[in-house]
């Protein structure tokens, strides 16, 4: 069972957001914007403790709102669909729903499964009662189906309820593709707690700061002690036989009880303990020793690591306590999956929900735990997370980010995703080209045009797509000359290597409702074929319609600029200085790329702004134009075909 969607409304600053999910869910967006409030709901959702809720989960504190947590599941095991059976929808999948309401000083928590049920009471297993069968068997004449008879199914004699549901049970399975059908709420299913509790995949929480020795606490209730007390359960009867008669024969080693297998010098200081006793009272005085059970040594487990240093875990540095807790969790997810219920095996599967997995950890390590993330969702589990490292997103699993945002309007604050799905991603290259491509191979195309400076897009307000270094290194320092630092303004510059990936970094970026700027070189008396056509593609891509890039000239819209050569040409019809900086570049550098001759030209502007130049004349005048355009820009076209825009009900670009 795997979580497909989870649907929010009204808690704390999320108003209404539905988030569909994959194996791997990574909930990126500026502080305060609702990332923790997905696993806050999710907490609630598998463990509805009314502990967890206060007046501020609800939006403005305000008595008789009602918080929803809906949540879908599919891909549910044989052992699953039992346990489930009743709550079933048609195609198999279970919608839970856990309803919170405050009134009177006091929380309500009901529980809603949504199935589909006939349109016909008389066929609704939960509406059948006796009083309703004395309604119906009067009119039984009239519970028909198009041509389908009901009546003929019941017989002569007036069914009693068990009979009737059976009667109707049947009746629904044989004739299901012929009824109509409809949204049916289940509230507060018989046995819903313990049904619950007991099929639904568990669900642990790593919040951003956690206490390692909370986590290795050998108990029946968290991860490290289900899995110490697994190691117990599994050991053979003869082993836990003899472990246990070598803790008696220390016992009779210790104790009185031993006789004359006692140590002699125990004994000795018995005996004259007794000796000294009894000139003072008449009393037999003994030396016990208090030894564990077999159960009370496995509870007593500690972790120890030796990183150099053999210490206990909890002596380490963060990341490494971390990582022992992520370790540990991993592990119990697949000792869980294989433990017994009764005599078929338990299929509940793990949802491991982890606050900021970067924390303490390097770069390296970052990119591992990510591998590791991948590997735990490609099993029977799921993992969640929030983050705000570059390392912890993937393009090439671009349908696995959730972004989230909070805007105010006239109603207040509301926190609301952004999410691009493979299936848009896959009509939109169908619409554009033709082709029937898979989502391994739309993953791959994916995969080479993104990197960690790039993902930082994924973290901005604003993107701004270049083609190479160049763009990239003027653009922060022009941009502060003029006021606009970007960075504090969240922007971010990313560069694609050429024109070739540009496109793909549009898409993505602008389908997560990112507004994206594009900024190219026209390239306008390239010889090269694939650069000119290429050129040409991105044109169109921006809305430009021309027949050839022999009419480019420089020119900036809303969500593009481009320069009629490159870069460089025009600062240096721009800048009356250029040249002479550019040579200077090479005595002060030595030989060097035109990046860094382009980032030294600016350096060379910053002095002369710096020196009391209006930075509005110093600057560029198309780099001013630029950055104005980036500045304006607020809404975000999205760089996808009309056709493919829809295709999915949660897209950011639909």
């Amino acid at each position: 069972m795997k979580i497909s969607k989870i649907e929010i409304s009204n808690l704390r600053v999320i108003r209404h957001a539905v988030i569909s999910v994959q194996d791997v869910l990574a909930i990126v967006g500026r502080n305060n914007s609702g990332k923790s409030t997905i696993l806050k709901a999710l907490t609630f959702f598998f463990d509805p403790s009314k502990r967890m809720l206060s007046l501020d989960w609800f939006p403005n504190r305000t008595p008789g709102a009602s918080i929803g947590i809906k949540v879908w599941f599919e891909e549910l095991s044989e052992w699953e669909k039992e346990k489930f059976r009743p709550w079933l929808r048609r195609d198999g999948n279970l919608v839970v729903a856990r309803e919170i309401g405050w009134s009177s000083d006091d929380f309500t928590v009901d529980t809603v499964a949504f199935v589909q049920a006939p349109k016909q009471e008389w066929l609704r297993r939960e509406l059948i009662n006796g009083a309703r069968i004395s309604e119906w068997w009067k009119m039984r004449d009239e519970l028909k189906v198009g041509g389908l008879d009901f009546a003929k199914e019941l017989g002569t004699n007036r069914p009693n309820v068990g009979e009737w549901k059976e009667k109707a049970a049947s009746f629904v399975d044989e004739h299901a593709q012929d009824l109509e059908w409809e949204e049916s709420r289940l509230e507060n299913p018989q046995g819903a707690p313990n049904i619950l509790k007991g099929a639904l995949p568990e669900f642990i929480l790593v919040p951003a700061v956690r206490d390692v020795q909370d986590e290795l606490k050998v108990t029946q209730s968290n991860p490290f002690g289900r899995l110490i007390h697994s190691i117990l359960d599994k050991v053979a009867v003869d082993a836990k036989d003899e472990l246990t008669k070598q803790i008696e024969t220390l016992a009779n080693k210790l104790n009185r009880v031993g006789g004359d297998s006692r140590l002699v010098e125990i004994k000795e200081v018995e005996t004259r303990l007794n000796t000294l006793m009894a000139e003072l009272m008449d009393c037999d005085v003994e030396i016990e020793m208090s030894l564990p059970t077999l159960q009370q040594v496995f509870g007593e487990a500690k972790i120890v690591a030796d990183d150099g240093v053999r210490t206990l875990i909890e002596s380490k540095g963060h990341g490494m306590q971390r990582s022992m807790i992520l370790t540990i969790l991993r592990f119990y997810a697949e000792v869980a999956s294989q433990e017994k219920a009764g005599e078929r095996a338990n299929e509940r599967s793990t949802i491991i929900a982890v606050e900021e997995p970067e924390l303490y950890m390097h770069p390296q390590a970052q990119r591992t735990l990510m591998r590791v993330f991948h590997d735990i969702g490609a099993g029977r589990d799921q993992v969640f997370y929030t983050t705000h490292s570059s390392l912890f997103v993937d393009v090439a699993h671009f349908d696995e980010i959730c972004i989230m945002r909070k805007r105010k309007d006239d109603d207040g604050l509301d926190a609301s995703p952004s999410q691009l799905s493979m299936a848009t991603m896959l009509a939109d290259l169908k619409a554009r080209k033709g082709v029937d491509a898979k989502p391994i191979g739309m993953r791959e195309q994916y995969r080479n045009a993104f990197d960690p400076q790039v993902n930082e897009g994924f973290f901005a307000d604003k993107v701004i797509v270049v083609e190479g270094a160049s763009e990239e290194y003027v653009l922060p320092i022009y941009g502060s000359l003029l006021g606009y630092d970007l960075d504090r303004q969240n922007v971010a510059v990313v560069q694609s290597h050429g024109k070739g990936p540009m496109d793909r970094l549009a898409r993505v970026f602008s389908g997560l409702g990112i507004p994206t700027f594009l900024l190219f070189d026209g390239d306008k008396t390239n010889e090269d074929k694939k650069v000119r056509d290429k050129t040409l593609e991105l044109l169109r891509l921006v809305g430009a319609e021309i027949a050839s890039i022999d009419v480019v000239e420089t020119t900036c819209g809303t969500h593009h600029a481009v320069f009629e050569e490159k870069l460089e040409d025009t600062l240096r019809e721009e800048l009356d200085s250029y040249d002479h900086w550019a040579s200077e570049s090479g005595k002060v550098m030595g030989p060097c790329g035109k990046a860094l001759v382009q980032r030294f030209v600016a350096t060379k502007v910053a002095e002369q702004v710096g020196a009391g130049a209006d930075p509005k004349t110093a600057v560029p005048a198309s780099i001013v134009t630029v950055l104005e355009a980036v500045k304006n820009l607020d809404a975000c076209r999205v760089f996808l075909h009309e056709d493919a825009l829809g295709d999915t009900e949660h897209d950011a670009a639909a």
